[in-house]
């Protein structure tokens, strides 16, 4: 989500750029300038540069204003774009991260983290109600996002099974036509009772809500809520978006056969693509460490 700051900086760039005219040489010494400036940024927390994938977004968010304000075609984007040498650095970077992760899993016990969802959404039902600990609890035990839980996604009964949904609405996909689709997802526990928090959340929450607009009412509040509820089994609290990683971990531990691999069974109840395997790999945070089986 783009701060107050880097808003105002884009617009800084756009205006330069749209002075700039036909003046190619100026254009292209903006436009170095700027990903120079991208790239040596350093996070005043911790002192050190910013992570490759968070330049990366950065500029994909210029791109988009850019072609907001002087149009898709506009001849700057030819240059204003991460170069060959930083998509090599960007590929090993995700590469290292994602062989981090599989080292170095985070324990987890499944059915206290599906009691805790369930507790979480009973007393948000019962004794006061909450759109950030509703979206919190859903996420939990469905691994949907949580935009895709407070605004656009669809959650149906799946009549084949009863602890199953019938989920559409992804988001973060380019496919259109896959993005509406639905597909059958497990739910963790309580089906019905997660399918009755996402129906009074349609009710608080204006589903015509852009991510952006949602971030800003809902993200913090959600992130709060997850921290204070979900933690690994070593104690450390689990964000929002790592809900949907131990979502799968979970589930994988309560549904799966024991014929299907972890991989492929991520794909599936994390809807990626289904003969792309590669995004999948970034979702094994967690092992559960459950000495019996789930109920």
């Amino acid at each position: 989500m783009l701060t107050p700051a880097d808003k105002e900086r884009i617009d800084r760039f756009v205006a330069k750029i749209r002075n700039a005219g036909s003046d190619e040489q100026r254009m292209h010494m903006a436009v170095l300038t700027e990903l120079s400036t991208i790239h040596r940024r350093v996070n005043p927390k911790t002192g050190e540069p910013y992570a490759p994938t968070t330049n990366r977004s950065l500029i994909t968010d210029y791109r988009n204003v850019i072609k907001a304000e002087l149009g898709e075609d506009a001849p700057v984007l030819e240059k204003f774009k991460y170069s060959a040498a930083r998509v090599t650095e960007y590929r090993q970077h995700q590469q290292e991260q994602r062989e981090e992760r599989h080292r170095n899993q985070r324990p987890l016990n499944a059915q206290e983290h599906i009691e805790r969802a369930v507790a979480l959404l009973n007393y948000n039902a019962k004794v006061r109600w909450s759109n950030a600990a509703a979206i919190a609890g859903v996420v939990a035990l469905t691994g949907r996002r949580p935009y895709e839980v407070g605004c656009v996604g669809g959650f149906e009964p799946d009549p084949a099974d009863a602890s199953r949904v019938l989920f559409s609405g992804q988001t973060k996909t380019r496919e259109t036509e896959r993005a509406a689709t639905a597909y059958s997802i497990p739910v963790l526990e309580e089906r019905d009772l997660a399918l009755e928090a996402v129906a009074r959340i349609r009710e608080e929450v204006d589903p015509a809500l852009d991510n952006k607009t949602y971030s800003q009412r809902f993200g913090k509040e959600v992130g709060i809520v997850a921290k204070r509820t979900f933690t690994d089994a070593d104690g450390q609290p689990i964000t929002p978006r790592e809900l949907r990683e131990a979502y799968a971990a979970v589930a994988y531990r309560k549904f799966a056969s024991r014929k299907i691999s972890e991989v492929q069974f991520y794909n599936e109840v994390l809807g990626h693509q289904g003969t792309d395997l590669n995004t999948s790999l970034f979702y094994f945070a967690f092992y559960v460490n459950d000495s019996n089986e789930l109920q």
